[in-house]
């Protein structure tokens, strides 16, 4: 029910974010875009120890490029910066920091353990080709670089076995790469748009942690 409702205030905070796209590419003729988009992670890296995620990885982005028309068509060439925000949500496991170990070691469900995620979250410089067509729909591919801003993880449940909830976070987590390179493909209607991305390389270090390599699929909204 919990992830029901975080869900639908996402998508409510979507609809209001793009309201105010629109608003902010009509008074800027189309020069100025803002736009977001709502995903789920997929993992198509290999197996690790102890590291399994569930179906559902709710994560999200936002983004402001500047649009430069190719030539005297409607197609355009945008660029600009953004931030992606990656929620893996472990199954059976928690990650509990930088610890003592030279790898990143995953632990197995302590008693009473009932969430336990993963974040990490990128600052990202964007860039796209967008081709309009027929004045409804256009088809856009890009690519972005991501600097890793932070990472952390969380756990959240009966954890000294005393019954009572309490969430516990750790801010400081080992092996991650500093960098993320990922390509992107909308297919937009108006102002919706599907959304996916691959990122190419690991969110670990290799050898070091696991190999998170997320491919993840969506919806998103921006001004047409």
């Amino acid at each position: 029910m919990k992830k029901r409702f975080s869900f639908l205030a996402a998508l409510f905070f979507l609809m209001t974010f793009a309201a105010n796209a629109q608003l902010i590419s009509e008074r800027t003729n189309g020069k100025v875009t803002l736009g977001g988009d709502i995903f789920t992670d997929i993992n198509t890296g290999g197996k690790y120890e102890n590291f399994n995620l569930r179906a559902i990885n709710t994560g999200g982005d936002f983004y402001l490029t500047y649009n430069l028309k190719m030539g005297e068509s409607k197609h355009t060439v945008s660029f600009g910066l953004g931030m992606t925000f990656h929620n893996y949500q472990l199954k059976n496991s928690y990650l509990s920091g930088a610890g003592a170990y030279a790898d990143t070691t995953f632990f197995t469900e302590k008693s009473g353990l009932k969430n336990s995620k993963l974040n990490i979250n990128y600052f990202d410089i964007p860039i796209e080709l967008n081709f309009r067509i027929a004045d409804k729909f256009k088809i856009s591919a890009g690519f972005k670089f991501g600097i890793m801003m932070y990472a952390k993880s969380k756990i959240k449940g009966d954890l000294d076995g005393n019954g009572i909830t309490q969430a516990v976070k750790y801010g400081k987590i080992s092996n991650v790469e500093q960098y993320s390179y990922t390509v992107t493909l909308r297919l937009a209607y108006k102002a919706i748009n599907i959304f996916a991305q691959y990122q190419f390389n690991s969110s670990f270090k290799k050898g070091y942690g696991p190999e998170i390599i997320p491919f993840s699929i969506g919806i998103g909204l921006r001004a047409f």
